[in-house]
């Protein structure tokens, strides 16, 4: 591998982390004044998806990353001066197959990649979110699929990366909606009352929160 492809996954990781950080409170916070951020999240979840995955990939080898590595005609060496200039990333579509073909993981939850992506096509290009409960869809792809991935590969959580000084209204956020995610075992909700958020769950999900958040299961 050339010097100057070296670090790459790591530095995908980072950016891919910062758009994390974009995507949670995008889907979380729509006080007044930000409602545009729900046309945003969309976007900005994908991102951080994107980013995710490529940052797998690049663990592999970065060149994986490129569909058109074999135009190459030179027999000089493929550095990132060449790739900048010349090289073509794999499409947000084909990158989960990519994925699996080069590291054998695959996306979670491949229902939910296409629901985003389609969702993110719809926004960009026509700025329609109607019919759509846009905060679900992106909480439901961010920790059914990006959430386990950095869990499993990076050993980090991704109710960690927001923009607020506290974990707790996205923690309340994926309560509300009955969702899964990884836990940091140094959780201490202070801002929220967890079983506000958790009385209209399922008694199911109520016992798995409550289990994973060290809480009292409600009588």
């Amino acid at each position: 591998m050339h010097e100057s492809l070296k670090g790459i996954s790591t530095r995908i990781l980072g950016l891919a982390t910062d758009a994390l950080k974009r995507a949670n409170t995008d889907a979380v916070y729509f006080d007044p004044g930000m409602e545009h951020r729900q046309s945003l999240a969309p976007l900005a979840a994908a991102h951080a998806g994107e980013l995710v995955l490529k940052a797998l990939i690049a663990k592999e080898h970065p060149l994986l990353l490129f569909k058109n590595i074999g135009e190459k005609t030179t027999d000089d060496d493929i550095d990132l001066d060449w790739l900048l200039k010349n090289g073509r990333t794999h499409d947000f579509s084909r990158l989960p197959s990519v994925l699996w073909a080069t590291s054998g993981i695959k996306v979670p939850n491949i229902e939910s990649y296409r629901r985003i992506a389609a969702l993110r096509n719809q926004i960009q290009h026509f700025v329609d979110d109607r019919d759509c409960d846009v905060q679900y869809a992106c909480l439901n792809f961010i920790y059914s699929n990006i959430d386990p991935l950095l869990s499993k590969h990076f050993g980090i959580a991704a109710c960690k990366f927001h923009e607020d000084e506290f974990d707790d209204y996205v923690i309340g956020c994926l309560l509300a909606h009955q969702i899964r995610f990884t836990v940091p075992r140094d959780t201490v909700l202070t801002e929220i009352d967890p079983n506000e958020y958790l009385k209209n769950c399922s008694p199911d999900y109520r016992e798995w929160a409550c289990t994973e958040l060290q809480l009292d299961l409600p009588s």
